[in-house]
């Protein structure tokens, strides 16, 4: 019986990708829904969110696998949606790491497609608390239900990609980078995840489990045996549940944590209910976790001087154009800061802290006279860094894909 006022977290069972037990645990962790009928209606255009961070093979753990993507295809077509698969790799292109990842012979063969994030769009949502107007995948506006397919891993920058952090790849490829470098603490970049996932209206996440990542991920840690799907429409609550079968906290989790100040979604065990499963049989005590930095930009072996020439290489500084200010203080006011790190009333050297400014640039968008000039450096202004970045990751991602 569900307990009222509790999130529903269903748990589906498969010891290996054989895909007659990854269909069974798929739908057996949807059965606690009415199961996929629940969230796709005929003829709805489904966005199938994998993860597909970079080119690597499905034994390595990296990626959403193969056959759980043909479970999910297969059910989305069951009860009359057309699905559409894609994601924005932070290495390589969609293409690439899509055809490496064993993806793109599964999207053949059960008649989807595979979209590559290269178009953005502006969506605007009023109730973001880091950046109202985000820059998506352009797919979005076309698709009537988005669901996300995490695959259960450590992240050595936040602690654990589950189904929440997963839409970070909403933003195409390389241009991700950017947000690393505006976003110098993990509690900023993790509050940016959660306005992604209330912009997007993720229906349905169904997370990998089957073989996760322990050691440090995403990419570089090391394949683990877990032996479930776990499936819910509230992504925080099967964060939470992955998190505990892991043995991490969610007070470890910034995403988790972001979710909790946002009141988004369920991130307390006691406010879940599991089904499908005794979870108890499912905790791993000795999954090798990952300490993340506080500092997000220390994950790079560069000198702490050179990581701030960086950002303000790829980060644009706000800057108050005095002729046009009305001192109406609607940019100090809607900082995400405290205290503000922009004040029009201070002498001209003072009014942008640049310490402690996210780069968030709420004050660009909140200034009604538009007195307030994003300022880019000398080096920005002379080369496209985000378009270098996208080509160097397109070429590191062809690179690496035959070892791969």
């Amino acid at each position: 019986m569900t307990m009222p006022n509790k999130a529903i977290v269903g748990i589906g069972i498969s010891a290996d990708y054989d895909y007659p037990s990854v269909e069974a645990a798929v739908r057996n962790s949807l059965e606690p829904f009415g199961g996929m009928g629940t969230f796709v209606k005929p003829s709805q255009k489904v966005l199938l969110k994998v993860n597909l961070v970079a080119p690597s093979s499905p034994p390595l753990a990296v990626t959403t696998h193969p056959e759980v993507l043909r479970a999910v295809i297969r059910l989305v077509k069951e009860v009359g949606g057309i699905a559409f698969v894609g994601d924005g790799p932070g290495v390589g292109d969609t293409e690439t790491a899509a055809r490496v990842s064993g993806l793109t012979e599964v999207i053949n063969a059960e008649g989807a497609s595979l979209l590559s994030f290269n178009d953005v769009a502006i969506y605007e949502n009023l109730d973001n608390t880091i950046i109202k107007k985000l820059a998506l995948t352009a797919h979005l506006k076309d698709m009537d239900v988005l669901i996300t397919l995490p695959k259960l891993k450590t992240h050595c920058q936040m602690a654990f990609t589950g189904a929440l952090k997963n839409q970070f790849g909403l933003i195409p490829g390389a241009a991700k980078g950017q947000f690393h470098f505006r976003f110098q603490n993990r509690a900023s970049l993790a509050d940016l995840m959660i306005d992604i996932n209330r912009t997007a209206h993720t229906a349905l996440a169904i997370m990998d489990g089957i073989v996760g990542m322990e050691g440090p991920g995403p990419s570089g840690g090391t394949p683990r045996q877990i032996g479930t799907i776990i499936s819910g429409p509230d992504l925080a609550a099967v964060d939470t549940v992955a998190c505990e079968i892991i043995g991490l906290s969610p007070e470890e989790v910034p995403v988790s944590m972001a979710a909790r100040r946002a009141n988004y979604g369920a991130t307390r065990l006691q406010d879940i209910e599991v089904s499908g499963s005794n979870l108890e049989q499912l905790r791993i005590h000795d999954f090798k976790l990952v300490k993340a930095p506080a500092n997000i930009m220390q994950i790079v072996p560069l000198p702490k001087f050179m990581l701030r020439w960086l950002r303000a290489q790829m980060a644009p500084k706000p800057h108050i154009k005095p002729e046009t200010c009305i001192k109406c203080r609607r940019c100090e006011k809607g900082c995400p800061v405290s205290p503000p790190a922009i004040t029009p009333l201070a002498p001209a050297k003072q009014q942008v802290n640049d310490k402690t400014c996210i780069r968030c640039y709420c004050c660009h968008e909140f200034c009604p006279v538009k007195a307030i000039e994003l300022k880019k450096s000398t080096l920005a202004k002379l080369i496209n860094i985000n378009k270098l970045a996208t080509w160097a990751s397109k070429l590191l991602g062809r690179l690496a894909a035959p070892f791969r």
